[in-house]
């Protein structure tokens, strides 16, 4: 009757407006607050001047389109990078950076056509093709990103990018052979690759593989202070009943983000099963009081009092486990228990 521990697994609009002499008000979406630097407020108006003076110069409309990026004003700049292209129609550049902002604005549909622009003009662009393969792999169009990212790999074979991205392809596709594949490839071209790392280290601990130690122990080289390695790693460790080095993860966890409540719901799982009640109590106290929404802690402590004989409390947390996740067989089970 025990709950199956969990890996804690991991857009931005901002409206605003601005004034330039190159056009009225418009609302903008931008990344993050804009800059407005005074350098770049003073460089739009010269370009606008030029532009007043030269409507026809495509370069104007995609220098202006780069300060405009460079200021987080994504509207803008599309609508420069979009006159850019009009005017241009056979520049790869300015279609790859309207790709670029409109991918940024999660237009994907207008990014994706527009990258297709740029790799048709210029079909070596690696940037494009990368770019367009990321896009895919977000919208969840895996054969779309594996096709480009076979592209790509084609202009540049050592690029650990590419084997990065095929192996988080075939991760989402459930091809784990692929996935660990591609993600030992993407290593040998690049040690420092902590993300490939990571998910070999993950991949290989699902499988209950003990060369999973290796991977988190190269991600941890790359990031000493990475939580997310440190996690999986202690949850490898506490499922193989190595509760010392387990704990000692964990304590690493909480110094370094003392908000973890996952890290102390699994340190009171180890204390549960070593027989440390009381501790164990403790320890699920402070994770539901980090994460009152949290029903495993509750249903744990249930436990724990049911064990104690104690049932008032023990049917109190059942049921706000019950509350919480109303589905849950375990929890209804434990609840019609203590009914009884």
């Amino acid at each position: 009757m025990r709950q199956k521990l969990i890996l804690q697994n991991l857009i931005f609009i901002s409206l605003i407006g601005l004034l330039f002499a190159c056009g009225g008000e418009k609302t903008s979406k931008s990344l993050s607050e804009p800059n407005d630097s005074l350098a770049n407020i003073q460089a739009v108006r010269d370009i606008s001047k030029e532009i007043e003076n030269n409507p026809e110069v495509a370069d104007l409309y995609y220098r202006r389109g780069q300060i405009f990026t460079n200021e987080k004003y994504l509207n803008r700049a599309e609508d420069d990078f979009l006159e850019a292209c009009k005017l241009d129609s056979t520049n790869a550049l300015y279609f790859f950076v309207l790709a670029r902002t409109q991918y940024a604005m999660n237009q994907t549909m207008n990014a994706s056509k527009n990258y297709e622009k740029a790799i048709l003009l210029k079909p070596d662009y690696l940037d494009a093709i990368l770019k367009l393969g990321d896009l895919y792999f977000v919208v969840k169009e895996h054969d779309k990103s594996i096709a480009k990212l076979n592209q790509a790999m084609k202009l540049d074979a050592g690029n650990a990018r590419i084997y990065h991205m095929l192996g988080m392809n075939y991760k989402e596709m459930g091809d784990t052979s692929r996935a660990i594949y591609h993600f030992q490839t993407a290593i040998e071209n690049d040690a420092t690759d902590y993300e490939s790392n990571l998910y070999l280290a993950n991949l290989y601990a699902a499988k209950h593989k003990e060369i999973a130690f290796e991977y988190f122990k190269a991600a941890l080289k790359l990031k000493p202070k990475s939580v997310e390695a440190l996690f999986g790693r202690a949850v490898f460790e506490q499922e193989h009943k190595l509760y010392k080095a387990a704990l000692l993860d964990y304590r690493k966890i909480i110094d370094l983000d003392p908000q973890n409540y996952l890290s102390y719901y699994n340190v009171g799982y180890i204390n549960y099963e070593n027989g440390m009640l009381e501790e164990a109590l403790r320890n699920w106290n402070t994770c539901t009081q980090m994460n009152t929404e949290y029903a495993n802690a509750y249903y744990m402590k249930g436990l724990v009092y049911e064990e104690q004989k104690k049932l008032s409390d023990a049917k109190l947390n059942y049921q706000l486990a019950l509350e919480l996740d109303p589905e849950n067989a375990l929890f209804i089970a434990a609840r019609h228990r203590i009914g009884k």
